[in-house]
C-alpha cells in the first residue's frame, strides 16, 4: 500500500475543510435552536469536504453527530434518545411529529442514509418530520437522485424554519450557499442543480 505524501487536507482550513483561499468560517453565524438537533452520519462522510452535516455543526455549537458504521466500531444504541424524536427521512407511510423535542437526521449519500434508517434500532419507526422541498432548483455540492431532494444542511434549515420561524433556517442556506461558491471557485466550473 502507498503512503500518502501530503496530508489528506493540506492546503485546507482545519475548521471548514474549504481550500484556505476560499474559507467560509468568516460567515459563520451561530444558531442555538429550541429543538435538539442529533445527526447520525455515515462513517465514510466524515472527512469529506461536501458534508454539510459538518458545516450545519459549525453553525449549530449544541448539534451533535454520532458517526456510524466504522470498521471495528461498535454502535452503542445507549447514545439515541428517541423519546418525543422525529426522524428526517422521506416516508408517506409514516406518522408525522408535527413539534417534536429533538429531531434526529441521517446523514450520507441517499443510499448511505437508508441503510442507517434500516441498520439502527428504532429509527424506521419513529415518526417523520415533514419538511417541504425549496420552491426553486439550487447549485448543489451533490447531484439529488431525484427532484425535492435536499441535502443535510438544508434539511436542518428546513426544520429550523418550521420549529423557530420562517427565515431561522436562513444563516444555514447561506453557508451552504458559501460553501457551493467556494467550490465552484476552486473546481472552476459549476456544480450540480
Amino acid at each position: 500500500m502507498r503512503r500518502r505524501k501530503t496530508p489528506l487536507h493540506s492546503g485546507r482550513c482545519k475548521r471548514c475543510l474549504m481550500h484556505t483561499q476560499v474559507c467560509i468560517c468568516d460567515g459563520l453565524v451561530p444558531i442555538a435552536p429550541s429543538v435538539e438537533i442529533l445527526i447520525i452520519r455515515h462513517w465514510k462522510e466524515r472527512r469529506k469536504p461536501s458534508n454539510t452535516a459538518r458545516l450545519a455543526a459549525l453553525a449549530i455549537p449544541s448539534l451533535r453527530i454520532l458517526d456510524y458504521g466504522a470498521p471495528g466500531a461498535v454502535w452503542d444504541q445507549n447514545v439515541l434518545d428517541l423519546h418525543d424524536a422525529a426522524l428526517i427521512f422521506p416516508d408517506p407511510s409514516a406518522p408525522t411529529l408535527q413539534t417534536p423535542k429533538r429531531v434526529i437526521v441521517v446523514d450520507g449519500s441517499w443510499a448511505q442514509a437508508r441503510k442507517l434508517v434500516n441498520k439502527i434500532p428504532g429509527l424506521r419507526s419513529l415518526p417523520r418530520f415533514q419538511i417541504s422541498p425549496p420552491d426553486t432548483p439550487r447549485v448543489r455540492l451533490r447531484t439529488p437522485p431525484r427532484p425535492g431532494c435536499v441535502s443535510t444542511i438544508e434539511a436542518i434549515a428546513a426544520v429550523l424554519d418550521e420549529t423557530e420561524g420562517p427565515g431561522a433556517g436562513d444563516p444555514l442556506r447561506a453557508l451552504f450557499d458559501a460553501a457551493v461558491n467556494a467550490a465552484t471557485f476552486i473546481r472552476g466550473r459549476p456544480l450540480n442543480e
